[in-house]
């Protein structure tokens, strides 16, 4: 019985590995914002933030700010009946002014190539 969950645990670590080995090695952006992004935002949000689960953060105007100070708020509190939980006790500040960073560089970039 106890060497049944040991190799049920095993295999439960040697997925979610697998997984983040692959989230890993699929971003063009090493950044640590990108990081950020990758670990907790793109499964809701896209790898490419346009969108799934969760809004395109690629499109023109943001219902909550598109300001750094918005969006870092936007992450910190999260917004009210939405699934956009707040992230302010899961990320350091560091890591939310990154993200933001990072979100507001690939919207530029985005608005440049169009």
């Amino acid at each position: 019985m106890i060497q049944m969950k040991n190799t049920k645990q095993l295999s439960l670590l040697l997925i979610l590995t697998i997984g983040s080995i692959f989230n890993l090695s699929a971003q063009t952006d090493s950044s640590p914002g990108s990081i950020v992004y990758m670990n907790y935002c793109s499964a809701c949000h896209g790898k490419k933030l346009e969108g799934g689960q969760a809004p395109s953060l690629l499109t023109t105007k943001w219902k909550h700010g598109d300001s750094k100070k918005a969006i870092i708020q936007t992450i910190k509190k999260g917004v009210p009946n939405t699934s956009m939980m707040a992230w302010e006790n899961m990320l350091n500040e560091k890591q939310i002014e990154q993200v933001a960073d990072y979100m507001l560089s690939l919207k530029k970039s985005k608005k440049e190539k169009s």
